[in-house]
C-alpha cells in the first residue's frame, strides 16, 4: 500500500515554516535587546555641570541666604492633569499650547522672587511629553541675570509606556539658578536602579552640588535633590537617603555650610497620611522620611501648614485630592533657620507648590 506522500510533505513544510518564524522572532528579540543596551543612558558617578553665566552684577559673599525650591512638573502637570504612574491615564501634557501657558505662569512667578538661589526640578529640554518646548532655554531667557547650571536625571530615547500613548523621548533634570556665580557645580550619581530592562526607561537620579561663596570665606554648599518615587517598598529611596546622609555629613565635616533642598518624594518629618484633609485614599507611593535618619544637630525646614504636593491620579479636586508635603530643606548644624513658607498657588501650573527659605550663618546678624 502506497504512503500518503503529499500529506507528509505538507507537514514538513509547516515544520520548516514554524522554524523560520521562530528564528525570525528570536532574531527580533535579540535585536531589541541589543538596541536597549545601546540606548541606555549611563551617566558617570561624578561630572561637572557647565554654568551659563548671568548678566547681573556679582553680589558680595553673604552671611544670609534665601532659596526657593519648586518642582515644575515639566510644565505639563497643571491642575487639570493626571499621570499614568499614579493611577491616571496621561503620559504627556495636554497640548503644546498648555505647556506654553503653564511655562509662562511658572516663569512669571519665578521672575518675582528676589531669592539668592532657585532649585527647580523636572525641567525639560525638548521632549515628547512637553511637545518639544525648550524649558531650560525659557528659564534662561526669563531670568537672564542669574547663573544657570543643569544636572540631567532623565534621558531616554523612547519610553514605550503606556502602550496607547507612550511618553516618547525625554530629556529632563534639575536646574539651579543663582545670583552669586557658583565656585563649583557638579552632578553626583545616586545609587540604586530599577532592574533591566525597565531601568533603560527610568530616571537616573542625582544630587546637584552647587557651592557659593559665603561671608566667612567658607562655602555655602547646596545639595539639590529629587529623590525616587514609584518604587514599591521604597528600596531605592532608602539607598539614596543613605548616600545623601553620608555626603552631607562629609561636606559639613570639611567645613562647608550645608543646605539640602528639593523634592524628597517622602513626607517630611512630623507629617502623617492625613496631615491635610482629603477624601481620596493614601497613594501607594506615600512614604515618610525614616525615623532616626536625621543626624543630630541638623534642622528640617518646611511649611507644615501648607501642602507642597498633590496626588496626580486625577485632576485636582480641592477637599478630595490627596495632599502632602515633600518639598523642603535640611540645614547643617551651623545654618540657622530664619523663616520658611510654601506659596499656596492652588497647583495651577504644576502639581507642586514652591517653598521659600531664609537662613543665616550661626553667629551672623
Amino acid at each position: 500500500m502506497q504512503a500518503p506522500a503529499p500529506r507528509a510533505s505538507t507537514a514538513r513544510r509547516l515544520v520548516r515554516w514554524a522554524l523560520r518564524v521562530g528564528a525570525a522572532l528570536l532574531g527580533l528579540v535579540a535585536l531589541l535587546l541589543v538596541v536597549l543596551l545601546l540606548l541606555e543612558w549611563r551617566p558617570p558617578a561624578e561630572e561637572d555641570t557647565p554654568v551659563r553665566a548671568g548678566t547681573a552684577p556679582q553680589p558680595p559673599p553673604a552671611s544670609e541666604l534665601t532659596l526657593l525650591t519648586w518642582n515644575l512638573g515639566y510644565a505639563g502637570l497643571d491642575r487639570q492633569a493626571d499621570f499614568f504612574f499614579d493611577g491616571g491615564t496621561q503620559s504627556r501634557a495636554a497640548s503644546r499650547a498648555r505647556v506654553e501657558e503653564n511655562l509662562s505662569g511658572l516663569t512669571a512667578f519665578l521672575r518675582g522672587q528676589a531669592v539668592d538661589a532657585l532649585l527647580l526640578q523636572e525641567v525639560d529640554s525638548p521632549s515628547s511629553r512637553s511637545f518639544g518646548v525648550d524649558e531650560v532655554g525659557a528659564l534662561a531667557a526669563a531670568l537672564p541675570g542669574r547663573h544657570l547650571a543643569r544636572a540631567l536625571n532623565y534621558r531616554a530615547a523612547w519610553v514605550p509606556a503606556p502602550l496607547t500613548r507612550p511618553m516618547g523621548s525625554v530629556e529632563s533634570g534639575l536646574v539651579t539658578l543663582t545670583r552669586i556665580r557658583p565656585s563649583l557645580a557638579r552632578r553626583l550619581q545616586l545609587p540604586g536602579d530599577f532592574p533591566w530592562p525597565e531601568r533603560v526607561f527610568q530616571l537616573k537620579r542625582c544630587v546637584h552640588e552647587v557651592r557659593l561663596p559665603a561671608a566667612d570665606g567658607r562655602p555655602w554648599t547646596l545639595l539639590h535633590v529629587h529623590l525616587a518615587t514609584f518604587d514599591r517598598g521604597g528600596a531605592l529611596r532608602r539607598q539614596q537617603m543613605d548616600f545623601l546622609r553620608a555626603l552631607m555629613q562629609r561636606r559639613y565635616a570639611e567645613g562647608q555650610h550645608v543646605i539640602v533642598g528639593g523634592d524628597w518624594n517622602q513626607a517630611l518629618p512630623g507629617l502623617s497620611e492625613r496631615s491635610f484633609p482629603a477624601s481620596d485614599p493614601t497613594p501607594d507611593w506615600f512614604q515618610r522620611v525614616p525615623d532616626g535618619w536625621t543626624p543630630s544637630g541638623w534642622t528640617w525646614a518646611f511649611d507644615a501648614a501648607t501642602p507642597s504636593l498633590r496626588a496626580v491620579s486625577a485632576s485636582y479636586r480641592p477637599g478630595q485630592t490627596f495632599l502632602t508635603s515633600v518639598d523642603g530643606f535640611l540645614l547643617g548644624p551651623d545654618v540657622v533657620l530664619e523663616s520658611v513658607r510654601a506659596h499656596d498657588l492652588g497647583f495651577r501650573h504644576t502639581d507642586h507648590n514652591p517653598v521659600e527659605l531664609k537662613v543665616r550663618l550661626a553667629g551672623a546678624r
